[in-house]
């Protein structure tokens, strides 16, 4: 068969590794294999296998028939997880070629997504409270979108899940089967510890050494902060200890914690896998942190299969896959993920190193009958035959057609109960009563949408309304500011005036004054003795002078 996988990464991502395994064992039994990644062709190439050819998205779209060396496109596409760029990959190519296909399951999609949201800002209480537009465009797309991944799992011909409890994600109308990860047993295997690697390392001759190797990001800082100070906990209580911890982005938290617990962890960065084994065979024991919740639960941590094949006693969250191991037999659970427990379990086995060697033994023998990858391809092997062997292509034509790029993912499902409820070997109700279910959220979706449109351009319309009185209310409250400004100015020459008439007022009474003086003096005058004695002196003298001035005219 050709096989082609969809990863929704490049090879850089954890989904990666266990994906080139399958595919190894795949093409030894006699399959040709592909891998078409987004972007981050270059990774390939230090990364891939070149027995498993990488294309980008975009060169398999632009030739399907072009991806084997036969000639034909895919027999089977397996999306390695619903994230959104493998699901716009799956539809689309599907549309170009309808294929019988299968989805993979590794984590809690939908509280990954939730969580990635929150952090955006889309916090969960409020988030379906948000257009289907306004989330899709929040999702990065290499995260599944919280309205689609559910419905895009129901749309596959089959569903792989990388342990049993994630089948609670996939519909009955889909088969499941649980494909582990498969680990090289060769290569992570016990072996003793290389004391000039313990050197290099700057191991000291009398510390015990716990190494983990594994990235950090928001899921699992908190996780990783407890792992550091757990081993402050442990050298406190009189056992040297180091952290050797080996991945990309560096430990950002280091300041944060005691000087002598940040001192006691090595951070060596992204090593070559290559590297790993011997990397891992300096650990006494090996710590995987976390407690019980919704993301720990419902995976896999790609590291722990290693973990276990290399003999080394692991101490573990009882949550995940705990159920399939037994406590203090393969492995031992912590139940809290706290500092304080981590280093009391570690301490323990430190203190019994016949328990510890029997604990690691027993969780290698696990590894080896869970996670053999021979044994896991053949299982895979069997989902993609079963896959082909039920496939319809007519139906498969009508469900991809040519609309289906461009339909929402529910509405596509609903399509293919429709179709599925035709089947003679289908119980006809419940697929089209769930058909009908999807539809009618569809229909009260739009009609939600709908109305919240309308309600955003009122609203829209109301705020260019508020604005607009808000631009005149400012230039009346700019005319009214002038005004006060002018009448301000007319009060101050008001005032002034007032000042200037109340001086001259002054001094006109002063003046008044004066002439009423004069002319008391005047009165005065006239009235006196000597004034009425002088006055025919008086007149003879004025006619004197007229007589004198018609003299000198003539």
């Amino acid at each position: 068969m050709n096989l082609l996988f969809a990863l929704y990464g490049d090879f850089t991502s954890n989904s990666a590794i266990p994906l080139l395994l399958h595919a190894r064992e795949l093409v030894r039994l006699g399959h040709r294999c592909a891998v078409a990644i987004p972007s981050g062709l270059e990774t390939a190439a230090a990364h891939g296998d070149a027995q498993v050819p990488t294309l980008l998205y975009r060169d398999v779209l632009a030739d399907p028939a072009a991806v084997f060396a036969d000639g034909r496109p895919a027999d089977v596409v397996h999306a390695w997880t619903p994230r959104e760029n493998v699901r716009r990959f799956v539809t689309s190519y599907l549309v170009k070629h309808p294929t019988p296909w299968v989805i993979y399951l590794e984590d809690n999609e939908g509280w990954i997504a939730r969580f990635a949201l929150g952090l955006a800002g889309l916090h969960e209480d409020v988030l379906l409270q948000h257009t289907d537009e306004v989330i899709s465009t929040w999702t990065p797309q290499a995260l599944s979108n919280p309205l689609r991944y559910e419905s895009f799992i129901g749309l596959a011909d089959a569903a792989v899940v990388i342990q049993d409890k994630l089948a609670v994600d996939v519909p009955p109308w889909v088969p499941c089967t649980t494909v582990m990860p498969g680990v090289d047993l060769e290569l992570f295997s016990p072996r003793p510890a290389d004391s000039a690697l313990r050197q290099r390392y700057g191991v000291a001759p009398s510390e015990r050494v716990i190494v983990y190797p594994g990235g950090l990001n928001g899921f699992t800082r908190p996780g990783l902060e407890a792992l550091c100070r757990a081993v402050g906990v442990i050298s406190r209580h009189g056992t040297p200890c180091r952290l050797l911890r080996s991945g990309p982005v560096a430990l950002d938290f280091l300041d944060d914690l005691p000087p002598d617990v940040a001192a006691a962890v090595s951070d060596l960065g992204l090593l070559p896998r290559d590297e790993m084994p011997q990397l891992l065979a300096l650990s006494d024991v090996f710590v995987q942190p976390g407690k019980h919740d919704a993301f720990e639960d419902l995976r896999l941590p790609a590291k722990l299969p290693e973990l276990l094949a290399m003999g080394r006693p692991v101490v573990l969250p009882e949550t995940g896959i705990a159920h399939l191991l037994e406590d203090g037999v393969n492995a031992v659970f912590h139940r809290t993920g706290s500092p304080e427990e981590l280093a009391e379990k570690c301490l323990a086995l430190f203190a019994d190193p016949q328990r510890a060697r029997a604990i690691g033994e027993a969780g290698r023998r696990f590894a080896a009958a869970h996670f053999e990858p021979k044994a896991q391809a053949a299982r895979l092997e069997g989902v993609y035959r079963a896959a082909r062997d039920a496939f319809d292509p007519r139906l498969a034509a009508t469900l991809w057609s040519s609309d289906a790029s461009e339909t929402p993912v529910p509405a596509l499902l609903a399509r293919k109960l429709r179709l599925l409820a035709k089947s003679p070997r289908a119980d006809v109700s419940p697929l089209e009563a769930h058909a009908r279910c999807i539809e009618f959220g569809l229909e009260r979706s739009r009609g939600l949408e709908i109305g919240m449109a309308v309600r955003d351009r009122e609203i829209g319309t109301l705020k260019d309304e508020v604005k607009a009185s808000g631009e005149r209310i400012a230039t009346m409250s700019e005319a009214i500011a002038a005004r006060d400004q002018a009448i301000a100015d007319l009060a101050k020459r008001v005032d002034a005036l007032s000042h200037t008439v109340a001086d001259q007022g002054g001094r006109l009474t002063a003046l008044n004054a004066a002439i009423n003086e004069r002319e008391r003096h005047i009165a005065a005058l006239e009235s006196s003795l000597s004034w009425r004695i002088t006055h025919p002196l008086r007149a003879a003298g004025r006619i004197a002078l007229r007589l004198r001035s018609r003299l000198r005219f003539r």
